[in-house]
């Protein structure tokens, strides 16, 4: 009896303990569940954060390879553009080059056309100052001859200077000396064509009023004395004050008497 009551209490026994470990099993369990479904939790988002990192490592791959092209880019702009620059210097330099080189020359071409000038200058002064002796002494020769009577001589003399050198302040008095060599050898009607001559081309000349007096009294040795009365008509109009025109009146008034 009391084996068998001692069996059953072993039995009550085993089964208390049986009980209490399949609770114990059981509780376990459930934590390993929850502690795996939080590890397989953490599992996801741990893959969802690498997928979501290897996403940005891509982007910024992507990015930086992007700059990189972009640097590239702006690098290749920015070497063509100093090529350019330098092109450009270059250019400027071999400009400036060119421009000191012919100012140099112009410098140059300047002074050769200044020493020319020069030259000419003195060449001009040396030939003007021969020409006005010249002139001097062509007309000192004429002149000699007109106060030695050699009126022929005299005339050919001032001819040959009033044609040689139209230009010079002696031409008129050479054609005033040619007239005045004409009235002196009495040749009147030579003199007259001479001084008609001179009063037209010098009107407004020096010897103008006396040329017009020396005229008149041309007509009046060829007797043609309306011509005479005319041209000293005409001086006394424009040269009332001149001894000429005193000359003239002096003469007419001792013709009235």
């Amino acid at each position: 009896m009391i084996k068998k009551i001692g069996a059953i209490a072993f039995c009550f026994i085993a089964a208390v303990v049986l009980s209490g470990c399949s609770h114990i099993t059981v509780l376990r369990t459930q934590e390993l569940k929850e502690v795996q479904d939080r590890v397989d939790t953490l599992h996801s988002k741990l893959t969802t954060l690498q997928y979501k990192l290897i996403e940005e490592q891509a982007k910024l791959y992507d990015q930086q390879k992007t700059n990189s092209e972009m640097l590239r880019i702006m690098r290749a702009d920015q070497q063509m553009r100093f090529n350019d620059i330098d092109r450009k210097v270059s250019a400027i330099e071999n400009n400036i080059f060119e421009s000191h080189s012919q100012l140099s020359n112009l410098k140059q071409s300047t002074a050769e056309v200044s020493r020319r000038l020069e030259q000419k200058l003195a060449n001009d002064e040396e030939a003007a100052n021969l020409r006005k002796l010249q002139l001097e002494k062509l007309f000192e020769i004429a002149m000699g001859d007109f106060n030695a009577g050699r009126y022929d001589l005299a005339i050919g003399g001032f001819r040959d200077l009033a044609t040689q050198f139209p230009e010079s302040a002696e031409a008129p008095d050479a054609e005033y000396w040619i007239a005045e060599s004409y009235y002196a050898k009495r040749d009147y009607e030579s003199a007259e064509k001479a001084y008609f001559e001179f009063v037209k081309k010098y009107n407004d000349g020096p010897r103008y009023c006396v040329s017009l007096y020396k005229l008149g009294l041309a007509y009046g040795h060829q007797d043609k004395m309306r011509s005479r009365e005319m041209v000293w008509r005409n001086l006394l109009n424009r040269c009332a004050d001149s001894p000429e025109a005193q000359a003239v009146t002096q003469q007419l008034e001792s013709e009235k008497q």
